[in-house]
Parts: C-alpha cells; structure tokens; sequence
C-alpha cells in the first residue's frame, strides 16, 4: 500500500530530514525539539499536568503526571517518550501522554529517562524501571490504583516498555495489566532484509538511523543479547501481561516490531498486534491532525480500558 495520502502531500512541501550522522546529537536533539513542541495535540481536557522528580539509581528523574477527569482512584500508565535513546524528553510526545490520559481514563506517569551518549546502555533502561516501581508503590499518592498498572512506550519507549514488562514478571511487583508498545523493536540489531530494505532510505527514518542511534547508546555489541535491549532474547517469556503492539507500514524497523508478537503469542500471552497502512515510523506523533495516529491511540487506548476493567 502506498504512503498515507496526507502524510504525501506533507512530506511534498517540506526538505527532507537529513541523515542523523551529519549532524551534532545538540544540533539533533534542538532539531527534534523544535518540531515536536509546535505539533498540535489532541484535543482533550485533563484534570490537570503536573511536573515532579522521583527517586532513581543516578539521581532524581523528572516525570510529567497528566490525570484525566473524573473520580479517583485512576488506573496508572507508564509511559516512555521515543527518540532512540538519545533525543527526545517529556516536551516532544506531550500530545502522546495526553491523548494516553484522556482515552485511557487513567493517571499517566512520563517518564524523562537518562539519554545517550552521555549515558550508555543500560541507564535508560533502570530508570524506566525505577519509574514503574516507584508508581507501582506510590499510586495511590498520585490518585491512582496500585492493581491497575500498565506500561507504554513509542519507539525506544516502547522497548523500554517491552523491556520493563519483563523485569515486573521476574520480579513478582509490581502486577502489570497491559503493556502498549508503538513501533518498538522488539529485537536489536534490526534484522536485514523485509521492511528493513523496502524502507532503508525512510521515509522520516532511515535504517542508517536506525542503527545510529544504537551505535550512539551501546556499550558494546554484547549489549544486543541483553533482554532489555531485545526483549525478543528474553530467556522465557510466559505470564507477561497482555500487549497492544502498533507497527507503521512504511517503516524500515517495521518487521523487528511485528516479530516480537508470535514469540509472546507461542509463551501463552495475550496479544493485539497492529499493523497501519500507510504510516511511518513516529506517526503516533502526530495524534492532532493525522486519522491514522488517532485510531492508533484509539485502539491502544482501548485495550488498556479492556485490560484494566477485567481488575
């Protein structure tokens, strides 16, 4: 299927996004920002958008706590901005978060994880993880309900939410309800071959890209059978929660997306894999304006509801 037809006619009038290795990751990283925050967001009404740090291994984290309207306590997401581990921050997917509290109906934690290159593999990782047991342990603070607690991620957010489903199941707490996953890998590196040539030169992502930011937020190539960097090698991966997976059509990373739904569906998991006709990778970004983006909401926002109901 070819390009969403809106998503055409905006790329037409605009340069195309130059290779991330020509630029500085400040350069990129202001680049990102500058494009994110002036994107239109969803148009919903929340109780209120809150700012606070929470404890976490290097030091405080920054969270952004959006809760909806209505009567708590709130189920609790969650969730991890994209931005392949090196850009992005609780600014650039604000229209995620909100569009995820309001169609949710629940307390949605943002989480600003550390960023590579200044800290590598696995920093982003921890504190995800942090975030998820301090909100597993603090919900009821945040007028939420510690027996309805989900996790959701874009892109790099949504292998940390992948990533952190996992570190909750060997854990035993805290209890996970869903995990939502928009066009995360689930396995690094991207495999060759399939969506990865079709769509190697984007557009918006290139696999280049791809692979940069990984050669950005890597320690070494030994870090790629870690399961929290490809939660595809995890050793089991039965009595994880249930999982929305979204992927893009016109996305290189696609098929590493799509790959991570018959693993878990072969351990016994309940899985709603997506895939958008039409979409690029990021897509989700645009929840103000592009139909495609809202349905992927939509129907994250839906399983979560489902999932939380059956609590």
């Amino acid at each position: 299927m070819p390009l969403d037809p809106q998503l055409e006619a905006m790329f037409a009038g605009s340069a195309a996004w130059p290779s991330i290795r020509t630029q500085t990751v400040s350069d990129l990283r202001e680049a990102v920002r500058a494009a994110s925050i002036n994107l239109p967001g969803p148009a919903v009404t929340l109780a209120s958008v809150a700012d606070r740090t929470i404890p976490g291994p290097a030091g405080e984290i920054p969270v952004r706590i959006y809760t909806p309207e209505g009567t708590a306590p709130f189920p609790v997401i969650v969730y991890f901005h994209g931005g392949g581990f090196v850009v992005g921050d609780l600014d650039t997917q604000d229209m995620i978060a909100r569009g995820l509290c309001a169609g949710a109906e629940s307390v949605v934690v943002s989480v600003g994880y550390r960023l590579a290159p200044e800290d590598k593999f696995p920093a982003s990782f921890e504190d995800g993880w942090a975030a998820v047991q301090w909100a597993g342990e603090n919900a009821a603070e945040i007028g939420g309900d510690p027996q309805r607690l989900a996790v959701a991620g874009d892109s790099a957010g949504g292998v940390i939410a992948s990533a952190t489903a996992l570190l909750a199941r060997d854990a035993g707490a805290p209890k996970l309800c869903a995990q939502i996953n928009w066009y995360g890998p689930g396995i690094h590196p991207i495999p060759d071959g399939g969506s990865a040539e079709e769509f190697k030169d984007g557009p918006v992502l290139r696999l280049d890209d791809a692979h940069y930011f990984w050669e950005l937020h890597i320690r070494d190539d030994a870090d790629y059978d870690d399961m929290r960097a490809s939660p595809m090698k995890a050793a089991s991966h039965e009595g994880l929660a249930p999982a929305f997976i979204a992927s893009a059509e016109c996305d290189p990373i696609r098929d590493a997306v799509e790959a991570y739904a018959p693993v878990l569906r072969e351990a016994g998991v309940e899985v709603e894999m997506k895939r958008y006709p039409g979409m690029v990778h990021g897509f989700v970004s645009w929840l103000g304006f592009l139909p495609g983006a809202q349905a992927a909401m939509a129907d994250a926002c839906g399983f979560a509801r489902k999932h939380f109901a059956k609590t």
